[in-house]
């Protein structure tokens, strides 16, 4: 019960900072500085063979947006990635179109899609090409009138192809935390 009563303080406390005048009016810019740690399962086919293994992923996700409209910011995402999947391992490269759209309230929700590029490492010298879809729903507590940190609750569908007969698909609910300033 005093675990329930002091998430309930934070949450409350949190919130009192969210009511000050946000920053997401026409002509203001964003910047998103965040990262994702996940491991999960991945579902492989090659050719008519599906196996599935396991994946590590660690990742920087800096992104910049231009608030077209009141709350309506459009921008660009970009990632650096490292992957390792059973001993093989690969880092990333991708960038990509977003949309966010901010509530009067604090919600927020959000669109991003990734071109990747995979390099392997070590003796893995193979190349791929990745793609990703990320539609999310958050909440922008505003620390001050020009940051915010951006809980925010997505569903990632990443698609990898590595040649025409071999390809990832891999479907994750996953938790960012994001810092935004804005200007």
């Amino acid at each position: 019960m005093r675990k329930l009563i002091l998430l309930f303080s934070v949450a409350f406390s949190l919130n009192a900072f969210s009511q000050i005048e946000k920053p997401v009016t026409k002509g203001n810019m964003i910047l998103v500085g965040g990262g994702t740690i996940v491991s999960n399962k991945v579902q492989s086919t090659y050719g008519t063979n599906t196996s599935k293994t396991s994946v590590f992923t660690i990742s920087l996700n800096p992104g910049f947006g231009y608030f077209i409209i009141d709350n309506l910011a459009i921008g660009l995402n970009t990632s650096i990635s490292y992957y390792k999947q059973n001993s093989t391992k690969y880092y990333g490269l991708g960038a990509g179109p977003t949309i966010r759209y901010y509530f009067n309230n604090g919600f927020f929700i959000k669109a991003e899609t990734s071109f990747s590029f995979l390099h392997g490492l070590d003796t893995n010298s193979s190349r791929q090409k990745s793609y990703s879809l990320a539609p999310g729903v958050g909440y922008a507590f505003f620390i001050n009138q020009k940051v915010a940190f951006e809980p925010c609750l997505s569903y990632i569908y990443i698609h990898d192809n590595y040649n025409s007969d071999f390809i990832d698909r891999v479907n994750n609910i996953a938790f960012e935390l994001n810092f935004s300033i804005f200007l």
